[in-house]
């Protein structure tokens, strides 16, 4: 009787959290107009009670926002074979869970010959593109994309760098140079005319995390804002 009584008790106390509480969530810039709105979408439908705020930052910043309590949740992503992964060194004794990929694309001008060439099949040859110049985005894209065409044989010649996905596709349609997108960057934008985007070789693809404190998950507001957020990754 006394278990059923203690049981009944916490799962009142569950319902209490989920009608009013509020997480603090933390996640990367491509992240924020393309996974965010579902996620306060499918919270407002399922768990109207609960308050997210909401800081844009790369996953080391995001990383250490959950250590020093001044977020909740940290929505984060890693790079296969990334030197300087947070995920790794800076979190450990947090808790992280991989929800998902996001694939990795090259963004080409569309009257490029490689462009014309990969369109049909699938998935671009990097080392085609070695005597390109390249824009770079941010220092963890960059390092990926220094590991990718190291892969293909080849140190990519960095003109341009900038965090703005929106600008590598405006010097990109130009012909300044080639780079690369994960696909939430890419859709986060209407197509942009004189842009292709090709699929990078298999296994070129971001994992998505999500960082707590370990026992985080016990809170109800934040283990309802974790389930969200891996139906909509």
């Amino acid at each position: 009787m006394t278990n059923a009584l203690d049981a009944a008790s916490e799962e009142l106390d569950d319902l209490r959290g989920l009608r009013s509480g509020r997480v603090r969530l933390v996640g990367f810039p491509s992240a924020s107009p393309t996974v965010l709105p579902k996620l306060l979408a499918d919270l407002a439908e399922r768990h109207p009670g609960i308050a997210v705020s909401y800081v844009e930052a790369e996953p080391p910043e995001a990383v250490e926002a959950v250590r020093e309590d001044r977020a909740d949740v940290a929505l984060t992503f890693s790079y296969p074979g990334d030197r300087d992964d947070p995920h790794v060194s800076s979190a450990r004794g947090l808790s992280v869970r991989s929800i998902g990929h996001d694939q990795m694309l090259a963004v080409l001008p569309t009257h490029h010959p490689v462009a014309r060439a990969s369109y049909t099949g699938g998935e671009v040859d990097v080392a085609l593109l070695a005597d390109e110049d390249w824009i770079a985005g941010c220092p963890r894209c960059r390092g990926h994309l220094l590991e990718l065409c190291g892969r293909a044989g080849f140190e990519p010649r960095i003109t341009f760098e900038t965090d703005n996905f929106i600008a590598v596709e405006c010097l990109v349609a130009q012909g300044i140079g080639v780079a690369t997108l994960p696909r939430l960057a890419v859709d986060s934008v209407p197509a942009m005319p004189g842009v292709v985007t090709i699929a990078l070789p298999r296994g070129e693809e971001r994992t998505v995390h999500l960082v707590t404190a370990h026992g985080a998950e016990d809170v109800p507001t934040v283990r309802a804002t974790l389930a969200a957020l891996r139906r909509v990754v």
